[in-house]
Protein backbone atom coordinates (compact mmCIF):
# COMPACT_ATOMS: atom_id res chain seq x y z
CA UNK A 1 0.00 0.00 0.00
CA UNK A 2 1.36 3.38 -0.96
CA UNK A 3 1.44 5.94 1.83
CA UNK A 4 1.07 9.63 1.22
CA UNK A 5 3.47 12.01 2.87
CA UNK A 6 2.45 15.42 4.12
CA UNK A 7 4.67 18.33 3.25
CA UNK A 8 5.75 20.30 6.30
CA UNK A 9 7.75 23.47 6.62
CA UNK A 10 11.42 23.11 7.46
CA UNK A 11 10.88 23.91 11.15
CA UNK A 12 8.32 21.11 11.48
CA UNK A 13 10.67 18.72 9.71
CA UNK A 14 13.45 19.62 12.15
CA UNK A 15 11.10 19.16 15.13
CA UNK A 16 9.95 15.80 13.75
CA UNK A 17 13.54 14.62 13.21
CA UNK A 18 14.51 15.76 16.72
CA UNK A 19 11.51 13.87 18.13
CA UNK A 20 12.53 10.79 16.13
CA UNK A 21 16.02 11.07 17.66
CA UNK A 22 14.49 11.38 21.13
CA UNK A 23 12.36 8.31 20.46
CA UNK A 24 15.43 6.38 19.29
CA UNK A 25 17.31 7.33 22.46
CA UNK A 26 14.31 6.37 24.61
CA UNK A 27 14.65 2.80 23.31
CA UNK A 28 17.35 2.30 25.94
CA UNK A 29 14.71 2.49 28.69
CA UNK A 30 11.48 1.50 26.88
CA UNK A 31 12.44 -0.75 23.95
CA UNK A 32 9.04 -2.39 23.31
CA UNK A 33 7.14 0.87 23.55
CA UNK A 34 9.55 2.62 21.20
CA UNK A 35 9.45 -0.24 18.70
CA UNK A 36 5.66 0.03 18.53
CA UNK A 37 5.72 3.80 18.10
CA UNK A 38 8.38 3.75 15.39
CA UNK A 39 5.90 1.98 13.13
CA UNK A 40 3.31 4.73 13.69
CA UNK A 41 5.72 7.68 13.83
CA UNK A 42 4.59 9.38 10.60
CA UNK A 43 0.91 9.05 11.53
CA UNK A 44 1.56 10.40 15.03
CA UNK A 45 3.50 13.35 13.56
CA UNK A 46 0.65 14.15 11.18
CA UNK A 47 -1.83 14.10 14.07
CA UNK A 48 0.43 16.30 16.20
CA UNK A 49 1.13 18.90 13.50
CA UNK A 50 -2.52 19.14 12.49
CA UNK A 51 -3.61 19.78 16.10
CA UNK A 52 -0.93 19.70 18.84
CA UNK A 53 -3.41 20.30 21.66
CA UNK A 54 -5.59 17.43 20.55
CA UNK A 55 -2.59 15.12 20.10
CA UNK A 56 -1.39 15.90 23.63
CA UNK A 57 -4.81 15.71 25.29
CA UNK A 58 -4.85 12.96 27.92
CA UNK A 59 -7.12 10.01 27.51
CA UNK A 60 -10.26 10.13 29.64
CA UNK A 61 -9.84 6.48 30.49
CA UNK A 62 -12.56 5.01 28.28
CA UNK A 63 -11.45 2.36 25.84
CA UNK A 64 -10.14 4.04 22.71
CA UNK A 65 -10.81 7.55 23.97
CA UNK A 66 -8.55 10.55 23.54
CA UNK A 67 -7.14 11.92 20.31
CA UNK A 68 -4.70 9.09 19.73
CA UNK A 69 -6.16 6.82 22.34
CA UNK A 70 -6.36 3.11 22.20
CA UNK A 71 -6.30 0.52 24.91
CA UNK A 72 -7.72 0.68 28.38
CA UNK A 73 -7.25 3.14 31.23
CA UNK A 74 -3.89 1.58 32.11
CA UNK A 75 -2.48 2.49 28.68
CA UNK A 76 0.29 5.07 28.84
CA UNK A 77 0.44 8.30 26.88
CA UNK A 78 2.22 7.92 23.57
CA UNK A 79 5.81 9.17 23.59
CA UNK A 80 5.92 10.57 20.05
CA UNK A 81 3.53 13.53 20.55
CA UNK A 82 5.23 14.29 23.87
CA UNK A 83 8.67 14.26 22.22
CA UNK A 84 7.32 16.49 19.43
CA UNK A 85 6.18 18.99 22.09
CA UNK A 86 9.55 18.71 23.87
CA UNK A 87 11.47 19.26 20.61
CA UNK A 88 9.35 22.34 19.89
CA UNK A 89 10.01 23.70 23.38
CA UNK A 90 13.75 23.04 23.11
CA UNK A 91 13.77 24.80 19.74
CA UNK A 92 12.02 27.82 21.27
CA UNK A 93 14.48 27.85 24.18
CA UNK A 94 17.48 27.75 21.85
CA UNK A 95 15.97 30.48 19.69
CA UNK A 96 15.42 32.66 22.77
CA UNK A 97 18.99 32.05 23.93
CA UNK A 98 20.41 32.74 20.47
CA UNK A 99 23.06 30.11 21.03
CA UNK A 100 24.26 30.46 17.47
CA UNK A 101 22.05 27.64 16.32
CA UNK A 102 21.19 27.57 12.69
CA UNK A 103 18.11 25.87 11.29
CA UNK A 104 18.37 22.16 11.85
CA UNK A 105 20.54 22.19 14.97
CA UNK A 106 17.67 20.85 17.07
CA UNK A 107 17.57 17.81 14.79
CA UNK A 108 21.30 17.23 15.19
CA UNK A 109 21.18 17.59 18.99
CA UNK A 110 19.22 14.39 19.37
CA UNK A 111 20.65 12.40 16.48
CA UNK A 112 21.90 9.04 17.67
CA UNK A 113 25.65 8.74 17.09
CA UNK A 114 26.70 5.84 14.91
CA UNK A 115 28.81 3.06 16.42
CA UNK A 116 32.03 4.44 14.98
CA UNK A 117 31.43 7.99 16.26
CA UNK A 118 32.16 9.07 19.81
CA UNK A 119 29.44 10.75 21.89
CA UNK A 120 31.12 14.14 21.61
CA UNK A 121 31.55 13.81 17.88
CA UNK A 122 27.90 12.73 17.69
CA UNK A 123 26.91 16.37 17.94
CA UNK A 124 28.87 17.07 14.75
CA UNK A 125 26.91 16.72 11.53
CA UNK A 126 27.93 17.24 7.95
CA UNK A 127 24.58 18.94 7.37
CA UNK A 128 22.38 18.53 4.38
CA UNK A 129 23.58 19.08 0.84
CA UNK A 130 25.81 22.12 0.72
CA UNK A 131 25.32 22.96 4.41
CA UNK A 132 28.60 23.32 6.31
CA UNK A 133 29.34 21.05 9.26
CA UNK A 134 28.02 22.38 12.54
CA UNK A 135 28.71 21.42 16.12
CA UNK A 136 26.00 21.80 18.74
CA UNK A 137 27.79 23.80 21.39
CA UNK A 138 25.89 24.33 24.58
CA UNK A 139 27.40 24.86 28.00
CA UNK A 140 26.47 22.46 30.82
CA UNK A 141 23.80 24.82 32.16
CA UNK A 142 22.13 25.03 28.75
CA UNK A 143 22.19 21.21 28.47
CA UNK A 144 20.66 21.02 31.97
CA UNK A 145 17.90 23.37 30.83
CA UNK A 146 17.28 21.24 27.73
CA UNK A 147 16.99 18.23 30.02
CA UNK A 148 14.60 20.13 32.35
CA UNK A 149 12.44 21.06 29.35
CA UNK A 150 12.24 17.42 28.28
CA UNK A 151 11.53 16.33 31.87
CA UNK A 152 8.74 18.90 32.36
CA UNK A 153 7.17 17.92 29.04
CA UNK A 154 7.23 14.22 29.94
CA UNK A 155 5.53 14.92 33.28
CA UNK A 156 3.06 17.54 32.05
CA UNK A 157 2.02 16.14 28.68
CA UNK A 158 3.05 12.53 29.10
CA UNK A 159 1.54 12.09 32.55
CA UNK A 160 4.70 10.25 33.54
CA UNK A 161 5.63 9.84 37.21
CA UNK A 162 8.62 12.00 38.17
CA UNK A 163 11.05 9.10 38.65
CA UNK A 164 10.15 7.52 35.30
CA UNK A 165 10.37 10.92 33.58
CA UNK A 166 13.83 11.49 35.12
CA UNK A 167 15.02 8.19 33.69
CA UNK A 168 13.54 8.95 30.27
CA UNK A 169 15.01 12.48 30.19
CA UNK A 170 18.43 11.09 31.10
CA UNK A 171 18.16 8.60 28.23
CA UNK A 172 16.99 11.25 25.76
CA UNK A 173 19.32 14.12 26.65
CA UNK A 174 22.07 12.28 28.49
CA UNK A 175 23.54 12.86 31.90
CA UNK A 176 27.04 13.52 30.62
CA UNK A 177 26.04 16.37 28.33
CA UNK A 178 24.12 18.00 31.18
CA UNK A 179 27.15 17.66 33.42
CA UNK A 180 25.32 15.43 35.89
CA UNK A 181 26.26 12.09 37.35
CA UNK A 182 24.18 9.22 35.95
CA UNK A 183 21.21 8.34 38.17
Amino acid sequence: MKTSRRVYDSEAVDVAEAARGMLDRAADVAPERVAAERRAFDMLCAAYFSDPRQALAPSTGALGSGPLGFGGPEAEQLLTPVFLAAASAVGAYLGDKAVGASRGVIRRMFARPTADVSAEEGALDAGSAGEPAEVVRLDPEQWREVRRIVLRTLVRHGGMPQDRAELMAAAVVGDGLAGEAPQ
